[in-house]
């Protein structure tokens, strides 16, 4: 069992052994490094590795390369966590001690949490969670498109993770903090309905329920003018809720 060691891939590539940051130097043995962290602790062939080191541009002689770039990064204090394996190299981390195991698990808690009425230990959870996230992952790797996915799973999961932090503010009346993060959400991701939802439902808990409905009617004209849908039944459902209570008339227009 490999202790004492961080693997951070949210951001640039970083490195702890023992609580000391490890200096890794040159842009080809990070692209190695950060490949071999794509693989979650599974062996990696070398002709895949390579594709993450050089791209569309490998060396005549691929294998020794890679030996050699290996050989050069065992001096340094992550080399023994580098090993070789019939099916190829692996960088012998637990999920658990990299950032991104960390950062998967504390979302997954969070909304558990959330979902059994655990309001407080969710926001803990995905307050937690986010503070890991320092930029794009594996960023070393720059466009690859080996990495796209992975990417788009993590990226879904840190906009999930925003909402439903507000979520749990909320559900603990801390509208003080979850308006102000649900407003600038929506002008980030104009188009993901459930921050809308919920900063709606953050205004009416404030006891502005006009600025609410001013929001419904926004967020309305925003889905139709940029990409021609009307708003889901989450949002339906709360405008009616809401018109009715205020008797407040609708506009015409495009919403259901």
């Amino acid at each position: 069992m490999v202790t004492g060691v961080v693997c951070r891939v949210l951001g640039e590539l970083e490195f702890e052994v023992d609580g000391v940051g490890v200096p890794l130097s040159g842009s080809l043995s990070r692209r190695l490094v950060a490949g071999l962290a794509t693989a979650d602790g599974f062996a990696m062939s070398d002709w895949l590795l390579a594709e993450y080191v050089w791209r569309d541009e490998p060396p005549a002689a691929v294998v020794r390369a890679l030996r050699g770039m290996v050989w050069r990064l065992r001096s340094t204090a992550i080399g023994d966590l580098l090993r070789r394996t019939p099916a190829g190299y692996v960088l012998a981390v637990p999920v658990d001690q990299t950032d991104q195991g960390q950062f998967v698990a504390g979302v997954t808690r969070g909304l558990q949490q959330l979902r059994g009425s655990d309001a407080a230990g969710a926001a803990a959870s995905l307050e937690s969670a986010l503070a890991l996230w320092r930029g794009t992952p594996w960023s070393d790797l720059g466009d690859s498109p080996l990495v796209v996915g992975a990417r788009a799973r993590l990226e879904e999961l840190r906009q999930v993770a925003v909402e439903e932090l507000q979520a749990a503010r909320l559900a603990l009346g801390d509208v003080r903090r979850a308006i102000p993060a649900l407003q600038l959400a929506v002008a980030e991701s104009p188009y993901r309905e459930r921050r809308w939802e919920l900063l709606v439902l953050g205004l009416c808990q404030a006891g502005r329920p006009e600025r609410a409905i001013a929001e419904l009617h926004r967020v309305r004209g925003l889905l139709a003018d940029g990409v021609g849908l009307d708003p889901g039944p989450s949002l339906c459902a709360l405008e009616d809720r809401l018109t009715q209570r205020r008797r407040v008339p609708v506009r015409s227009g495009r919403w259901r």
